[in-house]
């Protein structure tokens, strides 16, 4: 796939309990796999909605209350929200409770170039704490398990549940 700019990505509001997710239009949203993906023994299916996490629902709170919705705005406009597609794909893998015990989850994301998402979460971690540095700009394409997937809000939690790169 060749690396490709998605449109820019306006506010999209804060919601109390929600996460701050930027959609993104599943036209653009074409991967090399089809609608579903076998890989290392594990059947994968191709979600039909995408979006970015920002902020999961615990950041967005804490951010918020923290320095109040209108400053969080303020700063999200002042930078360029237009991720940039890589082509680049890992396979991830996360063992989570469940009401039966657990539940086997998997993900095949795509790393996104997204240099606004570093300097939000940097400006931030500034602000606010440690807790919102190095974020992993990613779109998941694919899912078992959990439909919506694993959770991945840094490098740190990305190192947690990363299995491999996947080539296309």
């Amino acid at each position: 796939m060749e690396e490709s700019r998605l449109s820019a990505l306006p506010w999209p509001g804060v919601w109390p309990g929600r996460a701050l997710v930027l959609p993104l239009p599943a036209e653009g949203m074409a991967a090399p796999f089809g609608d579903a993906c076998g890989i290392d023994g594990v059947r994968l299916k191709r979600k039909s909605e995408f979006h970015v996490t920002v902020l999961d629902q615990a950041m967005c709170r804490y951010a918020a209350e923290g320095i109040g919705e209108a400053r969080l705005r303020a700063l999200y406009e002042s930078l360029s929200w237009s991720p940039r597609r890589t082509g680049r794909y890992a396979l991830l893998h996360k063992t989570k409770p469940a009401d039966s015990g657990t539940l086997d989850c998997w993900s095949i994301i795509e790393y996104l170039d997204l240099p606004a998402m570093h300097a939000f979460r940097g400006e931030l971690a500034r602000l606010l704490g440690p807790a919102f540095a190095d974020p992993v700009p990613h779109v998941t394409h694919y899912v078992r398990g959990d439909p919506n997937g694993i959770g991945v809000p840094d490098t740190r939690a990305l190192g947690a549940v990363w299995v491999r790169d996947v080539a296309t």
